[in-house]
Parts: structure tokens; C-alpha cells; sequence
């Protein structure tokens, strides 16, 4: 048997390293969670003992990330085992589950062991364990199983692992345990000792032995989760020794014998090369055996070949319900990744970059209709074709789906989503009648949804892509407004008639149903459209305008700047200057109207100097250098941190306008000391113009420079001019440029 996706096995094998690496991506990058990727739900119709095997781009396993309870899966059940065998005893629940689970009883376990041996009384405090015979073989079970547990369980510190040495289980218990297995009469704990026995020639020495041991003893134990796990002991034997073929094979049969078990199997079934695989399906015994190997080959290499196979061996096989979900999930991710601008790029890249063997298989199971859960295979091979852009095909598969799927809310919710994508995406012309069509299904979407309950449902992509596909509808029809509306553009607001525009439409009374859907997605509002023209107009000196548009805006005419933005320090501290106590507290609104004041002041001649300086100083604290950057925070600008946009890298970096009025404060300055001031505020800003240029016009913060300032004109000025002044001295004692201007450093 030859298959092209086996051909080198031991590569394939190493994506439990790689995917491994992808978590630590992951956690550093933020999970967002697979319904961010994905449209298709597996867990609404496929077995919870397959989860951890469903597609996951980013991790070992689905939702669980990676294995972690070799020692704690069977936890729950053991102790409720061991509650019903010791039912009429005087343990209670909780004593049980802790003389099992917590490792502090192992001390008087010990002495209630010994002191049953000896025939000498119990103590006070452990006199219930003498109770009746049950209690005392319980007392004796957990004794030696205590022993072989602390070889079994012994962690490995992950940053010390070359430090580990092994922890062999105890020979003579284990041949006890063996002993006991022989000698008990009792099937509950004759079947109980015989698995601590498989443990314990696992975990000793001599691993091999729980072969011979599993041999010997395997006809007269039954088929229970206690002998798969003992199996699996023995396929860990087998792989040790190299024996990768026996191994493989032995963990698929625990693989689909035991659901409890499918993590670990799937984790621990690794075929070297093709040959180890093909001798392992020699092994197996029957078609159902078989289908479980084709089964766990396809988790880890090729899903269309693992599906033909099993197909053709057992349609009715449930291991192909999880491994068609992982081949639509992958196709999906796959094409989720599209980028597009237009409808029509949607679709080609679709049918360009579309799975067709895929389709073509996973179409051909759902028109037999011969698995176990046709309405499964419908939906899928619905989906499919919507992804490679036969709208007309999915439309019959969904509705035979729909004719015999579940009842749930999560599979109707599933329908009802792919039904969704495929219709919006055969749509390349939106108009007033399909609009009212498809208004139901995406205020389901937007709305309804997110206030439910969804801890599985993955609806989250459908939702983004489907504002993206609708906007990119509208932008080819050149309605610029609800295009903007499905998919906001950070530059949209640049071009003035596009502002103008959307403002027109936000003010418009009598609104659609599909309108107001569509204003209920957008993240701006009209408040933040004024909010947005009144910082620019302040920044073009425009503050009639600035403060008339800041009136109308409710949301941010009342927004409070941190610090005095007319207070102008030798050195920029935003810190100090939020902290420091301010006898007047400026709103954007009441800073604009304070502005204004004072430069009509200036334009009357009205003390210059001082009014010159704190316009200026105004201007300065309005950039990303000042104490005042709260200013320019806006919804729509949105320039929160040390990267500006181009496009308002003039504004929100430029001194300009600072200059402007620092040079009108100097000329109208009377005294050295007014004008010391003016010449280094001039320095500061060249020093930000400097900053400007060699950092933020480049987005290189981190890059290095010859120097770190250069002697400005205002340096020089200062120096040459004003050396007699204090605040030449405040200069020194709070500048360190101007000490290394100076020489002093």
C-alpha cells in the first residue's frame, strides 16, 4: 500500500516540537481563540473524547493546549470506583478520596497496614480502617499501590531535566502485587492489583517485563479502562525497545477501545518511517483496528487519505466525523487568511486557493450517505463549496442538512452561520431588497450573539470577514459612507469631503433598519467627528472654529488635560507636571477658549510678552512633547503612543506655531531674563525638530545616533548673551545638553 502522505514520517513527527513553539508564540502574541480563525464547530456534533485532536493551528492540542494529566486523568473516576466497592463501610466519601488522592495519608496508612499485620490494635484516630474486611484489603491495596505510585508519578523538574535520575518502582512490591493478583478471589481487586503490577514492571527496572507479564495474564482480565491503560504500558515497552511497529499499532487499539485514553495515544503514537507504519497495519486483526490506525495517521499527516481509507474499511467508523472536521477546519484557516479588496478578488482567490481534493472527496461521502451522521457530512461538504465558490451546491447540501440535524441551539446556530457566508459571499451587488434580506442574519450576528452564551460557538470570523465582504461591496459601488460603516479605515477622515460626508450621514434623521445596523457597528460617533475637526483646526490656529466644533462635542468638550498646558519648565517632566497641584484644571474646551483669549491679546498688542509666551507655550504642550498630549486623544485620530501616523506627524510633532510666538516673546521680551527664556525654549524646540527628524519621520526609537543634541542656536544664544542671568544658572542646574553644550560633563 503506497501513500504520498507517509513517504517521511519521522519529519511529520516532529510537529509536536514545532507546535510546541507555537504556544510560546501564542502566549506572547495573545491567544485570541480559534474562533478567530474559524467559521466551523466541531465540538456541535463530533464526540468530546476527540477534542484535544480537533485542528488546532497554534497548539499541541485543541483547547487543552498540551497534555498535562498523566497522573490526574483517572482521578474522579478511581474514587468513585472504590466509593461504591466500600459502600456500608464506615469510610466516608471524603475519607476515601483522600486516603486515594493525598499523599499526607500515606503515613498512617503505613501504620494501619503494620498494625493489621501484627493483629495489634488501631489507633483512636484510625480505628474505622479495621472496620470490616473490605476497609482492611483496602488498607492493604493502598499500601503497596503507595509504593509503586511514587515511581509512577515522580515528576520531572522541565528546567532541570539532565538532573532527573529514576525512580525505579519497588521489585518486591511489585511481585506482591503480582502475588495478590493471583491469590484474590475478589474480581474488583483481583483486577486492581493485576493493573498496579502492570505499573509496576513499567515503572521498575526492567520495563520489559510488563510484556511477558501482560501476556501470561491478558486472557483472564476484562476489557475495561484499567487493561487499556495496562496496554498502553505495553506499547510504551514495545516503543523503548524500538519495536515501533507492535507499539503503534497497540496504542491505536487503546485509541479506539478507550476514549479516556485518546490524548495520550495520539500523543505517543509516532511511526519512524513508512515501513513501521505499513507493519503496523499487518498487525492489525480487523477492519475496525485497522480504521483506528488510518485514524491516528491521519491526525498527524493527511486527513483526505485517512478518510478514503477508513471509508473504504467501515463507513459507519466514528473517527471520521473528528478527522472531517480537522480537514474542513484547516481548509477554512487556510482561506480565512484572504485578504481582498473587492468581492470579485474574494471569490477568485477562493476558487484559486480552494482544497478541489478535499471537496471532491468529502462531497462524495455525504452523497452515499453512509456514515453514521450524514447531516454532518452535508454541512461539511456545504461549507466546502462555499469556499470554493459554488453557492448553488451548498445551498442543497445545507438544506439536507437541515432536514436531519440535531435539534441543539449550537447545530442550529452552526446552520444558520454557514447558510449566512454563503449567501453573503455569492452577493456582488447590494441594493434596498437584498439588504432587507440579509438584515435578520447579521443582526444575529452582530447583536444577538455576542450577548449569549457561547463558550463553544465560533462565530467570531464570520462576523469580521462578513463587514469586510459587505464594505467591500459598497466601496465598489462608491458608497464611501457604509463602506466606512462596515470596515473602519484609519485614514478615511483625512480627505475633508469623505468627513464632511459622513458627517452629513450621521446627522441624517429617519434612518433605515440596515443604516442603524450598520452606525451601531462603527466605532465612531458624531461626537468624536467634531471632537476630531476641533483638534485639527486648533493645530492649523484656527481656534474659532477649533472651539465652536469642540462645543458640539459632548463626549470630549469636558475630557480634562492632565497637567497646566501653559506652563512651560526648563526640563519636560509629563509626570511631574500631571502630579503637580493646578489651581486651574483646563478642559480640551476651556484650554481652546483660553488660547483664544490670549492670542487676541497679542493681535491688540495687549502685554505681549507674557501672553506671546504662554500661547506659545500652549502650542508646545498641544505635541507629543508637551504635558498636554491628552489633547490630540481621539477615537479618531488615535495616536495613543510613541508612533505617529504620517499623516499627523506635522501636527502632533511640529513646533512651528510654538516657534512662532516663543520668537514674538522674545521680540517683545524687556528684560536678559525674558529674553534667556525665549532663546531656550527655541532650543527646545530644535531639539524636538532634531528628535523628529532622526526618530519619528524614521520609526527607528531604538537606533543609535552620534549625539545626543546639537548646539542650537538657542544654546549658543543663551551662552554668548545671557550667562549672567539666573535662569542661565537654572539652565545649568536642571539642562544636562546644556552642561555637555558647556563642557561640564
Amino acid at each position: 500500500m503506497k501513500t504520498t502522505s507517509t513517504k517521511k514520517l519521522a519529519a511529520l513527527f516532529s510537529l509536536a516540537a514545532l507546535t510546541l513553539y507555537g504556544i510560546v508564540i501564542a502566549c506572547a502574541d495573545m491567544d485570541w481563540g480559534y474562533d478567530y480563525d474559524s467559521s466551523f464547530t466541531p465540538e456541535v456534533y463530533v464526540d468530546a473524547s476527540y477534542a484535544p485532536l480537533f485542528f488546532a493551528p497554534r497548539d499541541v492540542f485543541y483547547d487543552i493546549v498540551f497534555e498535562d494529566k498523566y497522573t490526574t486523568r483517572f482521578n474522579d473516576a478511581l474514587v468513585a470506583e472504590w466509593i461504591t466497592y466500600l459502600k456500608g463501610s464506615t469510610l466516608t466519601d471524603v475519607q476515601i478520596r483522600e486516603m486515594l488522592l493525598n499523599d499526607d495519608a500515606k503515613a498512617g496508612i503505613t501504620d494501619a497496614y503494620n498494625a493489621i499485620q501484627e493483629k495489634q490494635p488501631l489507633p483512636a484516630n484510625l480505628a474505622a480502617l479495621a472496620s470490616n474486611e473490605k476497609v482492611k484489603t483496602f488498607v492493604e491495596f493502598l499500601y503497596h499501590a503507595k509504593v509503586i505510585e511514587a515511581a509512577s508519578t515522580t515528576s520531572i523538574d522541565s528546567w532541570n531535566y539532565e538532573e532527573h535520575k529514576f525512580n525505579p518502582a519497588n521489585a518486591v512490591t511489585t511481585a506482591q502485587m503480582e502475588k495478590l493478583f493471583v491469590q484474590t478471589a475478589d474480581p474488583f481487586l483481583k483486577n486492581r492489583y493485576w493493573f498496579q503490577a502492570m505499573k509496576g514492571y513499567f515503572y521498575g527496572p526492567d520495563k520489559q517485563k510488563v510484556v511477558a507479564f501482560f501476556e501470561k495474564t491478558k486472557a483472564s482480565v476484562p476489557r475495561n479502562t484499567l487493561y487499556y491503560r495496562g496496554l498502553s504500558y505495553v506499547a510504551g515497552a514495545y516503543y523503548s525497545r524500538k519495536d515501533y511497529a507492535t507499539s503503534n499499532y497497540l496504542y491505536s487499539v487503546v485509541f479506539d477501545q478507550c476514549p479516556a485514553l485518546r490524548t495520550v495515544t495520539a500523543y505517543n503514537f509516532h511511526p519512524q518511517e513508512q515501513k513501521d507504519f505499513d507493519a503496523s497495519l499487518t498487525l492489525a486483526k480487523t477492519p475496525t483496528e485497522k480504521a483506528a490506525l488510518w485514524a491516528l495517521l491521519g491526525y498527524y499527516a493527511d486527513e483526505k487519505t485517512a478518510i478514503k481509507e477508513i471509508y473504504k474499511l467501515n463507513p459507519a467508523s466514528p473517527h471520521l466525523d473528528f478527522l472531517l472536521t480537522r480537514l474542513v477546519n484547516k481548509a477554512e484557516v487556510k482561506l480565512n487568511e484572504t485578504t481582498f479588496t473587492t468581492a470579485a478578488e474574494y471569490r477568485r482567490v477562493l476558487k484559486e486557493r480552494s482544497d478541489k481534493d478535499a471537496l471532491q472527496v468529502v462531497t462524495t461521502v455525504a452523497l452515499e450517505g453512509k456514515t453514521t451522521k450524514p447531516y454532518l457530512w452535508h454541512l461539511a461538504a456545504g461549507y466546502l463549496n462555499v469556499l470554493a465558490d459554488n453557492h448553488a451546491v451548498a445551498t442543497t447540501f445545507f438544506d439536507k442538512a437541515e432536514k436531519t440535524s440535531p435539534k441543539t441551539d449550537l447545530a442550529k446556530q452552526q446552520l444558520q452561520l454557514l447558510k449566512l457566508i454563503n449567501a453573503l459571499s455569492g452577493i456582488d451587488r447590494l441594493d434596498a431588497q437584498t439588504e432587507g434580506v440579509l438584515l435578520p442574519d447579521l443582526n444575529w450576528l452582530y447583536n444577538t450573539l455576542p450577548k449569549g452564551q457561547q463558550t463553544a460557538f465560533r462565530y467570531h470570523h464570520a462576523a469580521e470577514w462578513s463587514k469586510r465582504y459587505v464594505s467591500s461591496l459598497y466601496q465598489s459601488q462608491q458608497n464611501t459612507v457604509m463602506a466606512e460603516l462596515f470596515n473602519r479605515q484609519e485614514k478615511f477622515y483625512q480627505t475633508p469631503a469623505n468627513l464632511e460626508t459622513m458627517k452629513a450621514f450621521l446627522q441624517k434623521p429617519g434612518k433605515t433598519a440596515w443604516e442603524q445596523l450598520a452606525v451601531g457597528l462603527y466605532p465612531i460617533t458624531l461626537s468624536d467627528v467634531f471632537e476630531y475637526q476641533a483638534v485639527t483646526s486648533a493645530y492649523a490656529g484656527k481656534m474659532d472654529a477649533a472651539i465652536a466644533f469642540m462645543e458640539q462635542s459632548p463626549n470630549s468638550k469636558d475630557t480634562q488635560l492632565l497637567g497646566n498646558p501653559f506652563n512651560g519648565k526648563i526640563k519636560d517632566c509629563h509626570d511631574c507636571d500631571h502630579e503637580a497641584t493646578q489651581k486651574v484644571k483646563y478642559t480640551k474646551l476651556s484650554f481652546l477658549k483660553k488660547m483664544k483669549e490670549m492670542l487676541t491679546f497679542v493681535e491688540i498688542n495687549q502685554d505681549v510678552y507674557n501672553n506671546s509666551l504662554l500661547v506659545a507655550n500652549g502650542f508646545y504642550n498641544m505635541t507629543y512633547f508637551g504635558n498636554a498630549r491628552v489633547f490630540y486623544y481621539g477615537a479618531i485620530m488615535n495616536q495613543y503612543g510613541n508612533y505617529i501616523d504620517p499623516a499627523y506627524q506635522s501636527q502632533l510633532l511640529g513646533c512651528a506655531s510654538a516657534r512662532q510666538y516663543y520668537q514674538k516673546a522674545f521680540a517683545a521680551a524687556t528684560t536678559p531674563e525674558q529674553k534667556a527664556k525665549c532663546v531656550y525654549m527655541l532650543a527646545k524646540c530644535d531639539r524636538n525638530d532634531f528628535y523628529t527628524n532622526r526618530y519619528h519621520a524614521k520609526q527607528d526609537f531604538y537606533g543609535d545616533t552620534d549625539v545626543d543634541f546639537k548646539a542650537w542656536d538657542g544654546f549658543k544664544k543663551l551662552k554668548g548673551e545671557y550667562a549672567g542671568t539666573s535662569y542661565y544658572k537654572e539652565v545649568i542646574k536642571e539642562c544636562g545638553y546644556f552642561r555637555k553644550y558647556l563642557g561640564m560633563e
